[in-house]
């Protein structure tokens, strides 16, 4: 690291400089060692930043969140598959994430969602429910998924590079009368749920990173043989 020094103009007598009483010298001294200061933190943080690209996986992922045999609302699909991709953006693992049939991408993450419930309790009678001519208050919201996620290189389903699978569940109470409680205990589910499906494949990068290379690689070595 370079350093900044500064001398003053050396004097035969004992007498104060006067460009010292100034602050001419001083006041660069103090500047020199500001910079120096600035310089050695700017130094710190960039390698943080540097060492998080260096690890990320050069590869695109196309996005594909489905149904198994248990179909549901296609708005809870597509806010699990908004999910997925803000956890894997945030994560930056893989060098872009893709969405849409007909974008092809180096990768395919699939996630199939087996199960998707929502349930609501009401401070009514069993035997009532909304509608009946009665003032219903809605007491909670229970939404819950099960689902099952693998990653694949586009076009070969068979070649598995990793896989994973798990269940989830959030229940949220109503903290006023107009709070839309169902809707906030879904964001939150899926929310939930897409960050332990970017956990999963993304915390142990050094992993995935050999996992995806072996996988894409395969092809190659089998032609060379």
């Amino acid at each position: 690291m370079k350093t900044a020094s500064v001398s003053a103009p050396s004097t035969s007598s004992f007498e104060a400089d006067p460009r010292l009483a100034r602050g001419g010298p001083v006041r660069i001294l103090a500047a020199a060692l500001a910079a120096g200061s600035l310089l050695a933190a700017a130094a710190l943080a960039p390698p943080a930043l540097a060492s998080k690209k260096s690890e990320q996986i050069p590869r695109k992922v196309r996005m594909d969140v489905h149904w198994g045999e248990r179909k549901n609302r296609e708005i809870y699909r597509i806010e699990m598959q908004r999910a997925v991709v803000t956890a894997l953006a945030e994560k930056e693992c893989f060098q872009g994430v893709l969405e849409g049939e007909e974008a092809k991408g180096d990768l395919v993450l699939e996630v199939q969602l087996n199960d998707f419930l929502t349930e609501q309790e009401y401070d009514s009678p069993e035997a009532m429910f909304p509608g009946q001519g009665e003032e219903h208050t809605l007491l909670s919201a229970r939404v819950s998924v099960n689902l099952d996620f693998w990653l694949h290189p586009e076009g070969k389903q068979d070649v598995e590079i990793l896989s994973g699978h798990f269940f989830r569940e959030v229940v949220r109470e109503p903290v006023s009368p107009t709070d839309p409680v169902e809707e906030r205990a879904l964001f939150d589910l899926t929310t939930d749920a897409g960050r332990w499906v970017a956990r999963d494949l993304c915390d142990r990068r050094g992993r995935l990173r050999s996992k995806v290379a072996e996988a894409l690689a395969a092809p190659a070595a089998a032609a060379a043989r």
